[in-house]
This record gives C-alpha cells, structure tokens and sequence, in this order.
C-alpha cells in the first residue's frame, strides 16, 4: 500500500540510491548535489523532519520516492509549487499518480493553499501525465527557462486550483 509519511533515518541508503541514478535525476532540481552522498541524505532527514510539507513516498514501509510543497512568499504565500521524484523501478506503475492525489487531498485538508502549481520539463511525459492524471491544467510554456547539465529546457507550466 503507498503511503505517505516523515523521512526516517533508516531512508538514507534508499535516498542515496536513487538520486545518484541519473534517470531519476535528469529532470529534477539542480539542487539536488551529484554525487549525492550520505552525509546529504543525512542532512535532507534531518532538514525536512517534522515538515508536512515534504514527504517520503513509501510503498509497504519501504522509500520509494519523495513529494513536496514549496510555499510561495508574500502575496503569493497562497499558492505553493510542487514536486515530486520516484525510484526508477518504480515508474509507469501508478504510484506517481497515487503519492500526487494522496499528497493534494492532504494540503486541501491541513494547508491554507488555493493553488498548486508545477513546472515541468517539457520532455518529462511521464510526469505530465502524472499531473494529468490529477486533474492539473496546462497554464503555458516558459522557452529556454532552466539551464541544466549544459543543456536548456522548455517548461510547461501546469497548476490546479484547491
């Protein structure tokens, strides 16, 4: 069954195996360090303990993946951004769409958010249909806007309402 719950300790072997999997990798945050290391698995436990805002994707107890919200500041302190990652052997089996859903009712039901919104690699079809799948609309596209691994990237832009 795939739930969603706090990072524990016991993740970061997980956590280092997947994100040094460059496929899992190829379309999200730059931020995330390479290699990535035990020590930043460690320190992303810790970072992100206690926060309803970042999730570990479990599927019977066992990390899978990760989802979170990044809250917007000021007059945008309604809206929060979106993002999520799953191990490779986990794709194109549902859970993404799964951890998506269960992750949007919990925000509808504890944040204070009006809309979630997303921007996404163009050529990352697997997670629009994702977000597809749970009913989040194209808004447009931002040409060019990120710069990764020496190569740049359209965006599409895909939000919903709350």
């Amino acid at each position: 069954m795939l739930q969603l719950r706090d990072f524990y300790a016991d993740d970061a072997p997980f956590l280092v195996q997947y994100l040094n999997d460059e496929q899992v990798t190829r379309f999200i945050t730059a931020a995330i360090p390479k290699p990535y290391t035990l020590s930043d698995a460690k320190w992303w436990i810790e970072y992100s303990e206690g926060n309803p805002l970042i999730q570990a994707v479990c599927l019977d107890g066992q990390l899978i993946g990760c989802i979170s919200a990044q809250p917007g500041q000021f007059e945008y302190q309604r809206s929060a951004e979106l993002g999520y990652w799953l191990a490779r052997s986990k794709w194109r089996q549902g859970y993404g769409s799964q951890a998506v859903a269960l992750f949007v009712q919990r925000l509808k039901h504890t944040q204070r958010f009006q809309r979630l919104f997303v921007s996404v690699v163009t050529a990352n079809l697997a997670s629009i249909g994702v977000l597809q799948n749970n009913d989040f609309e194209l808004e447009g596209t931002l040409k060019q806007v990120s710069f990764k691994d020496g190569h740049y990237f359209d965006e599409h832009i895909y939000a919903k309402l709350l």
